[in-house]
C-alpha cells in the first residue's frame, strides 16, 4: 500500500499488456478507417513514418517513470518542475478530451463493430452499454482490470496477426499505384492524427504507484510495447491496402470489415471481427478506464480539486466518485450527436496537449533531483534528452496546428479552445479560493513529496 491507498499489484507482463492495449484499439480498428480516406494506399508508411517521432518524445516519460515512479506521473512531474498551473490545465483538456471524445468514439466504433451480428441494435444505446460493464469492472479494481485485460489482449493479438498474415499472402501488387489524392499535405494530416495511435503507452506512467519495481518495468513495458504495436500496425496497414481495389474500401464506413471479406471466409472473418476489432476496442476503453482517475487523484490531493472527489470506495479501495464522473461524462458524449472525425480530431488533440508539460518536466529532472536521477534504472545522456524533448515538443506544435487547421470550422476548434479556457479559469479560481483557506497552490513548486517511493 502506498501513500495513495492504492496497492503495488502490476508486473511487467500485466503494465506491458496494459500499454499494448491502450495503444491498438485506436489505432488499427478507428483511426486506420479515418485515415485510410485521407492517404489511401500509403496508409503502412503513414504509419511506419507515426511511430518515430511519438517513440523519441516518449523516451522522456519513460526516464521520468524509472527515475521518479508515481501514481498520476503526467500531472506530478510538470506540477513540481514546472508550474502547478499548467500540469493541472494540461490534464484538464487531456481528461475532457479524453473522456468526452476518445472514450465515445472508441465505444461508438465498438457498437458499430457488434451490430455486423446484431442488425437493427441502437449503436448509441449499445455503446453506453460497453462504457457501463466496463465501469463496473474498473470499480472492483485494478488488479481485476488488468488481468481481463491481459486475456483480451493475448486475444487481440493473435486475430491481428491472422488478419495481417492473410491479407499480405493475398496481396494485390496493383492497390499500392500512387494516385493524385496522395500529396505530401494528405500524407502529413494522416500521419498526424496517427501519432495519437501510439500515445497509449504514456499512460503507464499514471500506474507508477501501482506498480511491483517501477524504476525498472516502467522503461521496459516502453521497449516491449512499442515495437510489438508498431509491427502489428504495419502489417495490418498493408494488408488492408493490398487486397484489392482500393475504393471500395474508401467508400466503405468500415474499411477493415471489408477488406477482411476479400481474403477471409465465415470463421475467419468472425475471429477477427470478435477477437480483433470489438477486443481492440474494449482493451482501450478498459486501459482508459484504468489510467484515467491517477492523475486526478494528484489532483485531489493537492487540493485543486475537492477532497471528496478522491473518495476510495471502502471495500475495493477504488477512485469510484471519479470513475462515476469519467462514466457520466462519456454517456453525455456518446449521445451528443458530435461526428466520429471531430471526437477523434479532439481525443488526438488531447493526447499531443499533454506531452507539453511532461516533456519540460523532462529537461529540469537531473538539476532537480540528481541523487534519484543517477540511482535510475534508465538514465539518459545530455543530448539525447534534449533532443528527444525538443522532437516531442515540434511534433506536440506541429501535429496539433495541422489537426486544428484540418478541423475547418470555428464551431469545432472553439469547442477545444473553450476545454483549454475552462482547465485555466478554473484553476484561477480555485487558487484564490485555497489562499482564502490558507492554502497556496504556488507552494507545490518544488515540492519533493512525492506520492510514492520505489
Amino acid at each position: 500500500m502506498n501513500s495513495t491507498g492504492l496497492q503495488r499489484v502490476l508486473t511487467l507482463p500485466a503494465v506491458t499488456f496494459i500499454a499494448i492495449g491502450f495503444m491498438i484499439g485506436g489505432g488499427v480498428f478507428v483511426f486506420t478507417g479515418i485515415v485510410l480516406k485521407i492517404v489511401g494506399s500509403a496508409l503502412p508508411l503513414a504509419y511506419a513514418l507515426a511511430v518515430i517521432p511519438v517513440f523519441i518524445s516518449m523516451m522522456p516519460l519513460a526516464m521520468l517513470g524509472s527515475t521518479l515512479p508515481t501514481t498520476g506521473a503526467n500531472y506530478m512531474y510538470p506540477s513540481r518542475m514546472i508550474s502547478p498551473g499548467l500540469a493541472f490545465t494540461g490534464i484538464w483538456v487531456y481528461a475532457l478530451a479524453s473522456f468526452f471524445g476518445q472514450i465515445p468514439l472508441y465505444a461508438i466504433s465498438c457498437a458499430r463493430y457488434i451490430s455486423v451480428y446484431i442488425p437493427g441494435v441502437s449503436i448509441h444505446l449499445l455503446a453506453a452499454i460497453i462504457v457501463t460493464v466496463l465501469y463496473l469492472v474498473n470499480l472492483r479494481g485494478v488488479k481485476i482490470a488488468a488481468q481481463v485485460q491481459a486475456v483480451l489482449v493475448l486475444i487481440l493479438l493473435s486475430s491481428l496477426v491472422y488478419y495481417a498474415v492473410n491479407g499480405i499472402v493475398s496481396i494485390d501488387m496493383t492497390s499500392f499505384s500512387i494516385t493524385g489524392e496522395q500529396n505530401t499535405g494528405s500524407l502529413l494530416l494522416g500521419t498526424s492524427l496517427l501519432t495519437f495511435t501510439y500515445f497509449g503507452a504514456n499512460g503507464i506512467i499514471e500506474l507508477g504507484g501501482e506498480i511491483i519495481n517501477p524504476g525498472k518495468v516502467i522503461p521496459r513495458a516502453f521497449m516491449i510495447a512499442f515495437p510489438v504495436v508498431a509491427t502489428v500496425y504495419v502489417l495490418v496497414a498493408l494488408a488492408t491496402v493490398g487486397c484489392g481495389p482500393i475504393e471500395p474500401l474508401l467508400s466503405s464506413a468500415e474499411p477493415l470489415i471489408t477488406a477482411c471479406k476479400a481474403f477471409l471466409t465465415g470463421g475467419g472473418i468472425a475471429f477477427f471481427i470478435i477477437g480483433g476489432a470489438i477486443l481492440a476496442l474494449v482493451t482501450t476503453l478498459n486501459a482508459l478506464f484504468i489510467v484515467g482517475t491517477k492523475s486526478l487523484l494528484m489532483i485531489v490531493g493537492d487540493s485543486i480539486l475537492p477532497e471528496k472527489a478522491g473518495a476510495l470506495h471502502p471495500r475495493y479501495a477504488t477512485p469510484h466518485i471519479l470513475l462515476t464522473i469519467i462514466w457520466i461524462l462519456s454517456i453525455v458524449g456518446i449521445f451528443s450527436g458530435v461526428t466520429l472525425e471531430t471526437l477523434a480530431s479532439y481525443a488526438a488533440l488531447g493526447g499531443l496537449i499533454i506531452f507539453f508539460p511532461i516533456l519540460l518536466a523532462s529537461l529540469r529532472l537531473p538539476a532537480l533531483y540528481p541523487l534519484q536521477f543517477s540511482r535510475s534504472s534508465f538514465k539518459m545522456p545530455l543530448f539525447f534528452r534534449w533532443f528527444c524533448a525538443i522532437t516531442g515538443i515540434i511534433m506536440v506544435l506541429f501535429f496539433g496546428l495541422i489537426i486544428m487547421v484540418d478541423m475547418k470550422s470555428l464551431l469545432k476548434t472553439g469547442g477545444f479552445i473553450f476545454f483549454i479556457l475552462t482547465g485555466i479559469g478554473y484553476y484561477l479560481a480555485r487558487k484564490e479560493y485555497c489562499k482564502r483557506k490558507g492554502i497556496y497552490l504556488e507552494d507545490l513548486l518544488y515540492q519533493e513529496k512525492w506520492a510514492d517511493e520505489q
